[in-house]
């Protein structure tokens, strides 16, 4: 057996614990996308990051000062998504990520958050875990008979 920094996503419905369980981990640093972790005791950066190169740079940071934490959590992987969405369109001159035929859009955001997990992999590399918190939805569906 052999310890290794883990990678986990801690995924369910809002208000179930997903955060709570995330702060559980080694010496956790929060980056809270949404801003929904101030009820819980635990380490963060001071602000919230409202733009994607923001929460890049906190990732850049948390990678260049590896001793600041054994635990990177963001929180939530749903609301980065957004902040990369929200970049991509401005950067494109889109008014949303669907604009674009064929679903470049959505190609464009697979390669942009894609580069973050990359980013989130050499920090794994000085060993630090990393967990993504995400947020299920329920939805209706009725079948169409």
């Amino acid at each position: 057996k052999k310890v290794v920094p883990q990678r986990v996503v801690i995924y369910g419905p809002e208000g179930i614990g997903t955060s709570t369980r995330a702060s559980k981990f080694p010496k956790p640093l929060v980056i809270d996308t949404e801003g929904s972790t101030y009820h819980i005791d635990v380490d963060r950066f001071e602000e919230k990051p409202d733009t994607w190169p923001m929460l890049l740079a906190q990732i850049d940071y948390v990678k260049k000062n590896s001793d600041i934490c054994k635990t990177l959590v963001i929180d939530t992987a749903d609301w980065a998504e957004a902040l990369a969405k929200s970049h991509i369109s401005a950067k494109k001159g889109w008014s949303s990520i669907g604009d674009p035929d064929y679903g470049k859009g959505y190609l464009e955001l697979e390669k942009v958050f894609g580069d973050m997990l990359n980013a989130l992999t050499d920090i794994i590399k000085k060993d630090i875990n990393i967990a993504l918190v995400a947020h299920s939805q329920i939805k209706t569906f009725t079948k169409p008979d």
